[in-house]
């Protein structure tokens, strides 16, 4: 095997291994009723940084406990998500009412919840892969998914292409 043809075959192989990567972390937690959330401010940290990624399972407000980092829709923001500690947690008939605050954050959020509602809870951190996945949700990432893979495959082409040419002159010989 000729040195380009064996780094096209790396590069397609590691690309593909990448992409699979990412679509594994993106469907299998999803199939088994967790959700990824790429980390998008260091307010966190340092339990969780910037581009890491946090898979919560989705829980009974009423199961939220004091020390639970949790995710919900902040009504200050216009509901954006937002994943901080749990604070306090104060039940009032229907509903749930919270106070979190993000670990490097100095003010807290007071919110509240439906009792019968849901919000997400971190099960697992998977760090620094919420870059990549913020990229791949972006135009350019998804226009690169395709032309990297795409690439690849036409440089393995030519390195076939280029091995079968002297050949076939030798059997024209």
């Amino acid at each position: 095997m000729t040195a380009a043809r064996w780094l096209a075959t790396f590069l397609a192989f590691t690309v593909l291994g990448a992409l699979g990567g990412l679509l594994a972390l993106m469907t299998v937690p999803r199939i088994a009723g967790y959700t990824p959330f790429t980390v998008l401010t260091g307010s966190m940290q340092p339990a969780y940084g910037v581009g890491d990624v946090v898979v919560d399972e989705e829980i009974a407000p009423l199961d939220a406990r004091k020390g639970d980092v949790v995710t919900f829709h902040d009504p200050n923001r216009g509901g954006a998500l937002v994943t901080h500690r749990v604070e306090r947690v104060r039940t009032d008939g229907a509903k749930v009412s919270f106070v979190t605050k993000g670990d490097a954050n100095g003010a807290d959020e007071r919110w509240a919840v439906a009792a019968s509602g849901t919000i997400g809870r971190v099960r697992m951190r998977v760090p620094k892969v919420g870059w990549v996945l913020q990229w791949a949700r972006g135009r350019e990432g998804k226009l690169g998914l395709i032309v990297f893979p795409a690439v690849g495959l036409v440089l393995l082409e030519l390195t076939g292409l280029m091995r079968l040419r002297p050949r076939a002159r030798e059997a024209t010989a």
